[in-house]
């Protein structure tokens, strides 16, 4: 993978979407938490009508997903605790990418928060099997707060420089034009120059803080740059940031 983030091409018409913001404390109300299945408590980021989903996850201890399919990719991150299929164990750090198509059963032992990107949803191959029933909800979840440890993969040889001072760790690139997954690193009072999104831009903020001509993004915030936006982007104290790209952003 070149420095650039995707391939750098000409601008074109763009679509006009409104900008996402969701801030620490509005994602980890309480009160912004739904709970679809024993054991599992969801809360929902951002949706689009061709099923695109973003979401954070808790999942109890002991709860098991059975076995189910993936209409589309998946993309995962494990933010606290660890998870586990037939494939082995994947604890708080570990980035999965499960390709549409895939079929599995999923499980946590001690609990796990993961933040998800599906592009198509999964469906249930054999109906919904109870696993170990869970203990009490105030000790079986991870945890109802931001996470802080945070596993970022600082020793990996994999991370390229991307502009003074701001590193890149490419996760996952698909198909020109389709999409791409990486960590960010900026060093405190170091940025990124003007670009333009070619599609939309998902952000999560695992730590320090990140800005940009909007306002200012901290540790557990998620930011949706839809297709169009043209911003710069800097950190003043350093941040460290999961992307997803549905498209190549195109520098100014």
């Amino acid at each position: 993978m070149g420095s650039d983030i995707g391939t750098l091409a000409k601008p074109g018409p763009v679509r006009s979407k409104a900008r996402i913001h969701l801030n620490a404390a509005s994602i980890w109300d309480p009160g912004t938490w739904i709970s679809p299945r024993p054991g599992i408590k969801v809360r929902e980021l951002y949706g689009a009508d061709d099923g695109y989903r973003i979401s954070l996850v808790r999942y109890a201890s002991g709860v098991r997903v059975p076995r189910h399919l993936h209409t589309g990719d998946e993309h995962a991150y494990v933010l606290e605790g660890a998870v586990h299929d037939e494939a082995g164990e994947f604890p708080v750090g570990s980035y999965l990418m499960r390709p549409q198509g895939t079929r599995h059963e999923m499980w946590s032992e001690r609990g796990a928060l993961v933040l998800m990107h599906r592009l198509g949803p999964i469906r249930f191959l054999g109906g919904w099997r109870p696993g170990p029933p869970p203990a009490s909800e105030g000790v079986s979840f991870p945890s109802d707060r931001l996470p802080t440890a945070i596993n970022a993969a600082i020793d990996s040889p994999d991370w390229e420089l991307l502009r003074p001072g701001v590193r890149i760790l490419s996760l996952f690139e698909g198909p020109p034009g389709n999409y791409k997954s990486a960590l960010l690193r900026y060093l405190p009072g170091k940025g990124i120059p003007t670009h333009i999104h070619m599609g939309d831009e998902h952000i999560y903020i695992l730590a320090g803080t990140q800005e940009d001509e909007s306002g200012s993004y901290g540790a557990g915030t998620y930011v949706h740059n839809p297709t169009g936006t043209t911003h710069q982007v800097w950190s003043e104290e350093g941040c460290l940031a999961l992307i997803h790209w549905r498209a190549p952003v195109h520098f100014i």
